[in-house]
């Protein structure tokens, strides 16, 4: 929404980030992090004044610009595409690392239950905004070393959590992201395309759309803090013999 600085230009040395979905949570820890490593980063938010954007706001007005915010709507393909043709405006703009973290969860969503409209929103919000968004950004001529997908161990097929009352959609829709995802990644090594392709599993992370009751013991949960800490690592460690592939916080490989 302001001027990129030159910190931000491919000659620079040093390491650029881009957080989509950085109002809050596990999103707004990245910028609160990444900026005490004296990264740059550029964050987006769904909307410019929204209150739950405070935060960021409070992060990105501290920095002496090496955090630049922008909007972009996952929810909306026009919002998607103008937010991508404003950084093909930015010359020579390199971005290391993509974390795509824009995600909801509407408790309980039931398969039983849940409206035709309930479960096209997790699908549109957790599954095809952020493959459309990586989409957009992989058609531009903006080199990209790693797109990070924030999933969930709620999304693996194999470790069916049958214990997960109410997690119908929300689990349908990082599944269904973590395929589209695969495919995407395989579809770039055929061009010899060496952007790298993660998804993560944050582990169980205390976080505003965490905060539901459930009728079931969360084992593990963890902060924000030390989530995002961890992530950070295991996405740099990252080659591109691993694009495609499927992570924990822990770094330990996540079953599909």
């Amino acid at each position: 929404m302001n001027q990129i600085p030159d910190v931000l230009f491919a000659d620079q040395d040093f390491t650029t980030w881009l957080i989509v979905g950085a109002s809050r949570g596990i999103g707004l820890e990245f910028v609160r992090q990444l900026l005490a490593r004296d990264e740059r980063i550029i964050a987006t938010v769904r909307e410019p004044w929204a209150g739950h954007a405070s935060g960021l706001w409070g992060q990105a007005g501290s920095d002496h610009g090496r955090c630049q915010m922008y909007v972009c709507d996952v929810l909306s393909e026009q919002s998607i595409v103008n937010f991508v043709s404003q950084l093909t405006t930015i010359p020579n703009l390199k971005i290391d690392y993509v974390v795509i973290n824009a995600g909801v969860l509407r408790y309980p969503n039931r398969a039983t239950e849940f409206s035709f409209e309930e479960f096209a929103f997790h699908l549109h919000t957790n599954t095809i905004g952020p493959i459309i968004t990586a989409q957009k950004l992989l058609q531009t001529n903006i080199p990209i070393g790693t797109i990070v997908f924030m999933s969930s161990d709620s999304g693996s097929a194999i470790n069916f959590r049958e214990i997960e009352d109410g997690f119908a959609a929300y689990a349908a829709s990082k599944a269904a992201l973590n395929m589209a995802l695969r495919h995407m990644a395989a579809e770039l090594k055929r061009k010899d395309d060496d952007t790298i392709l993660l998804a993560m599993h944050p582990g169980e992370v205390a976080t505003d759309m965490a905060n539901i009751n459930v009728s079931w013991q969360v084992e593990g949960i963890i902060t924000p803090e030390e989530s995002v800490r961890k992530m950070i690592d295991v996405i740099q460690s990252k080659g591109m013999q691993h694009s495609g592939t499927f992570w924990t916080y822990e770094d330990k490989l996540h079953p599909w």
